[in-house]
């Protein structure tokens, strides 16, 4: 079929919006833009006449204008994004290449070529971002199966063509290393590094400087199984079920990317390094604690990143949603996201939690995995993600202590504390430079960041949009800039104080709000008679309470400190008792404090 190209920029505009009317001003606006011949609507009329003598019924016209009949009508775009999406739901790297070379195979040229409509230039781009993506899968699909040597040419004409694309880089360098050309493999990686230094001022991500410390060390990159293979496991209940899942399927690496300007936990992450390090005969437990918003899960998704290659059968990243009660996950969700990582089909993920527990522990007993259960709420959460055995490892994240957790399994503890001056300084000067951070007034704000990373990087955000506001002015407005942080991200940080408020005893949150309401962020438990009297032990174990809430922090024997953004949260939620101070201090001066106060009828 012959078409001149103002019939091909019609029929794209249509066939990019198959079984939606597309409206005469919007196809004027998508073939001519801003540059509208004499009488458009009657060019476009022309048009479809002439096109409809061409294409037949599949042109219909419809108020407020045109559009390609679903009925009967072949668009090769869908065709290969159904195929694209049978891929995506695939068990295996075998039939994930499969259809990824089905659906490829439908392009033809760069993406709408011949056509020059300025109404599609988006759809160029997003066609042309489609057509790498489905290479870079099909690519990793022909990893998995060990296709390394028959691949590598292709990987390195399409990296050409892409020079700024990270995976596709990993691909390359992967399937290089594989083919023992280990020099070639570290020059990729030196190429991309210093073409992303001069063209965007970044670095390589996590997973690109990963492999190439792998690359360098001259660690062994597994090839995968035999493609055939294949592992049955029966699950027994009152309904027996078959569930069969490939050997060979994708390994999950489902850990998140590492935090941006990460700085100051060199010591936790030694810690925990230090704690998987330690050989058992049993599943232990690392469980990751402290307030929110001072970098739980960037510090475990740091260190899962460092510690990957221990862990060669994949890592699995569940997050909980501990403290979001519309979206926290049972524990049979829980148990139901880490299936669907093990390759296990959502159609045969057993409906009970203690048949998926069964499914869980068969999957993963042996295996050297790392799982990862970010924003832990409950006991019974954590207590579905332990695998059974020591060769695969449970890290939790979480605000509460669980202190339960250690009545059932091997638990070592890493309370995450604010950061030193020295790091918080440094977290800031990443953001806003080293030069700023040399003004004075830098010190105050240091201080006033109180080591919070959340708090600090908030600090910092306002800062780098400021780049004319002197720090020694900025400091005069950090009283305000501690109300702004509980209003503009409330997911962080003020959901996390009302939680913690909410979980004290009444004595505990009426201590917590009083001594808020003070002038000082340092309070100290005060024993006049220097004798450990009743009350004095109340009192302590309400400062007890205060910590395990992570709304105080002890910095001695019997002294506390409190954030200003937490003093700030305390004063919103005591407004009630200045109410009550008020009327207190007028009883008092009116004699009748203590007094019965009789009431008259008028």
């Amino acid at each position: 079929m012959s078409l001149s190209p103002l019939e091909r920029n019609l029929l794209a505009v249509l066939a990019l919006s198959k079984g939606t009317v597309i409206s005469t001003d919007r196809i004027i606006d998508c073939l001519w833009a801003d540059r509208l011949p004499a009488a458009p609507r009657s060019r476009v009329q022309g048009l479809i006449s002439s096109l409809r003598r061409k294409l037949g019924d599949a042109l219909v016209t419809r108020h407020p204008g045109y559009l390609i009949d679903t009925q009967d009508t072949i668009i090769d775009l869908d065709q290969c994004e159904d195929l694209a999406q049978q891929a995506r739901q695939a068990g295996s790297p075998s039939t994930v290449a499969r259809y990824l070379r089905q659906a490829l195979g439908l392009w033809r040229g760069e993406p709408l070529d011949g056509v020059s409509a300025p109404g599609i230039e988006f759809d160029r781009v997003r066609l042309a971002e489609l057509r790498v993506s489905l290479l870079e899968e099909r690519f990793n699909a022909d990893l998995d199966l060990g296709r390394h040597a028959e691949v590598v040419g292709e990987i390195a004409a399409t990296f050409a063509a892409h020079p700024l694309r990270e995976r596709l880089a990993g691909q390359l360098m992967l399937a290089l290393y594989r083919c023992n050309r280990q020099a070639e493999a570290l020059k990729v990686f030196h190429n991309v590094r210093q073409r992303l230094a001069d063209e965007l001022g970044s670095d390589p991500c996590p997973d690109l400087r990963n492999l190439h410390a792998m690359i360098l060390r001259g660690d062994p990159m597994p090839l995968p199984l035999d493609s055939g293979t294949t592992t049955t496991v029966t699950v027994t209940s009152e309904a027996s079920a078959v569930v069969t899942i490939e050997a060979n399927g994708p390994r999950p690496a489902q850990l998140p990317a590492s935090v941006g300007h990460f700085t100051g936990r060199d010591v936790e992450l030694a810690s925990l390094t230090l704690a998987v390090e330690r050989s058992t005969d049993e599943p232990s437990v690392l469980l990751v604690c402290g307030a929110g918003g001072i970098g739980k899960t960037a510090l475990v998704v740091r260190w899962a990143h460092s510690v990957a290659e221990r862990y060669p059968d994949g890592q699995i990243f569940v997050d909980l949603h501990g403290q979001e009660p519309d979206s926290t996950l049972t524990p049979g969700d829980a148990l139901g996201a880490a299936l669907s990582a093990l390759g296990v089909a959502r159609a045969q993920v057993p409906a009970a939690t203690d048949e998926r527990a069964a499914l869980y522990r068969t999957l993963i007993s042996g295996r050297r995995m790392l799982i990862v259960a970010d924003d832990a709420a409950s006991l019974e959460q954590v207590l579905a993600l332990v695998p059974p055995t020591a060769t695969s490892q449970l890290v939790v994240s979480s605000r509460s202590r669980l202190h339960a957790l250690a009545a059932h399994h091997a638990v070592q503890v890493l309370p995450v504390e604010p950061l030193s001056p020295d790091a918080t300084t440094d977290l800031l000067a990443r953001i806003v430079g080293a030069q700023r951070m040399r003004e004075p007034g830098a010190s105050t704000i240091v201080s006033w960041c109180g080591g919070w990373p959340l708090v600090t990087r908030l600090v910092g955000a306002k800062l780098a949009a400021r780049p004319w506001q002197p720090l020694t002015n900025f400091v005069d407005e950090l009283p305000y800039i501690a109300d702004q942080i509980l209003d503009d991200d409330s997911r962080s940080l003020r959901e996390a104080l009302e939680r913690a408020y909410a979980s004290l005893s009444p004595a505990a949150a009426h201590l917590f709000v009083r001594l808020c309401l003070g002038t000082s962020s340092l309070v100290s438990l005060y024993d006049p008679l220097g004798a450990d009297l009743p009350v004095v032990r109340r009192v302590r174990r309400l400062f007890e309470e205060l910590i395990a809430a992570n709304l105080f922090v002890e910095v001695g024997e019997d002294r506390y400190r409190v954030h200003d953004v937490v003093r700030r949260f305390a004063r919103r939620c005591g407004a009630d008792l200045l109410d009550r101070d008020a009327v207190d201090e007028w009883m008092r001066h009116c004699g009748l404090d203590g007094r019965v106060v009789e009431t008259h009828r008028i």
